[in-house]
């Protein structure tokens, strides 16, 4: 955590100098994974764990007691009756020798937590390494959008100028130049929504950080793509294992399965632990008495008392009480085994669903390149169609809001692609 910590003071440094940050992806997750009450959360609960080892492992350990008393008596002998006041010291110690696995098997089962809280803690880090890339993705997305409608206006723009120059010349009426002031004005408000769709995507992705990085005054790294000529399929990553291998990673590596394993293995301590109740447990006990008293008779001081030995403790009888401890510990170790397997299932699943995804998402923007590809070419028919006279302003806009739709949808599919590898990183466990 302290490196963590260190990683965010060197983000913020530079902000001193008031330019506009540029934030990796990395850097996100850096401040994310240091400000995650989640994360904090989880570290707590590991510490409190070892806390509980400690406990049990605190039964094995000497007992020393101290008792003091002081006060008055009275003993009356044949007759004889003595009153007297004094203090009396005791001094006893006892350690545990065996007692059949009751204490050995509470320890194991709190070691065994403390590993089912470790990996508590990784899946947690994951899920928020997971949510970060979302959320990053997102962003590019909404920022491309904006460079597809900007693109749209200046289209628009450019029909509007063809339209008071057709009109000028009498080629076409006045209601081209009007509707092409009302396609612009669209736009304009199509733009103006996507950057309040990119504000509202910055405030998630702060939300998911749990902190704003620079005081809002940052950019993610943004490569910008001709969405409208080039190819953006090329050097896309690709999946090189096949699904089997995929699912097979998954079962080594998903942070779950540690949790219910360690469980697993803690309920069957706690099984081991239970049954240690049906036997005796062996203890070394020693004790020390001394007796400071103001009698007068010295003859009946006893000042001085100790003893020391072994002593066999077993409770024969607990009213049914063992039996249903160990019946119950029984009961949540099969329901725990129960889990593991459910768990598995559903690790299976998710990753045949983020595999397919991955797949779907990566077809999405082979077909959406070719409907982009297919529109543009469309739409420039449409204009030679419009200039030539042989259609009218309404084929022109519908050629046009076609092929923006066409980059939109292709903009979609492409970040679609890297979320959906994010999701199927996270659903094996990488």
């Amino acid at each position: 955590m302290r490196f963590i910590s260190f990683v965010w003071v060197l983000l913020f440094s530079s902000s001193l100098f008031g330019a506009m940050h540029r934030l990796s992806m990395d850097d996100a997750i850096a401040l994310a994974l240091a400000h995650s009450p989640d994360i904090n959360q989880s570290v707590l609960d590991i510490k409190s764990a070892k806390e509980r080892s400690r406990f049990q492992k605190g039964y094995y350990l000497p007992r020393l007691n101290l008792m003091v008393t002081g006060g008055k008596s009275n003993l009356n002998i044949s007759g004889l009756n003595l009153d007297g006041s004094g203090i009396v010291g005791k001094i006893s110690a006892s350690q545990l020798l065996y007692d059949f696995g009751k204490t050995s098997g509470k320890i194991d089962a709190s070691k065994q937590d403390i590993k089912a809280y470790e990996a508590s803690l990784k899946k947690t880090i994951a899920k928020k390494i997971l949510d970060v890339k979302v959320r990053y993705y997102k962003l590019l997305t909404a920022k491309s959008i904006i460079d597809v409608n900007e693109k749209d206006i200046e289209l628009q723009k450019e029909q509007l100028r063809r339209a008071k120059r057709y009109f000028e010349s009498g080629i076409r009426t006045l209601i081209d130049v009007t509707d092409a002031k009302v396609g612009l004005t669209r736009s304009k408000l199509t733009l103006n929504n996507s950057r309040y769709d990119l504000k509202l995507k910055r405030a998630f992705f702060e939300q998911t950080l749990g902190v704003m990085p620079y005081n809002g005054d940052y950019e993610p790294i943004y490569k910008e793509r001709d969405w409208f000529e080039k190819d953006v399929q090329q050097a896309l990553p690709q999946i090189k294992d096949s699904l089997e291998a995929l699912v097979k990673f998954a079962y080594a590596h998903r942070h779950e399965l540690f949790v219910v394993n360690s469980k697993i293995a803690s309920a069957k301590e706690q099984v081991n632990s239970a049954k240690g109740a049906y036997y005796p447990a062996l203890y070394l006990k020693a004790d020390y008495s001394r007796l400071e008293t103001n009698e007068n008779d010295p003859s009946l001081h006893l000042d001085k008392v100790w003893d020391a030995g072994v002593m066999l403790e077993w409770n024969l009888f607990r009213g049914f009480q063992t039996k249903a401890s160990v019946e119950n510990a029984k009961i949540e170790q099969l329901r725990t085994s129960t889990r593991l397997e459910q768990l598995r299932l559903k690790i299976k699943r998710e990753v045949i669903q983020a595999y397919l995804e991955v797949q779907r998402s990566k077809d999405a923007i082979t077909l959406s390149k070719q409907v982009a590809d297919a529109s543009l070419q469309k739409f420039d028919q449409a204009q030679k169609r419009y200039e030539h006279g042989l259609s009218d302003y309404i084929e022109l806009q519908d050629a046009r809001h076609g092929y923006i739709r066409s980059l939109n949808d292709l903009v979609v599919a492409y970040y679609d692609y890297y979320i959906a590898l994010a999701k199927l990183d996270y659903a094996i466990g990488r």
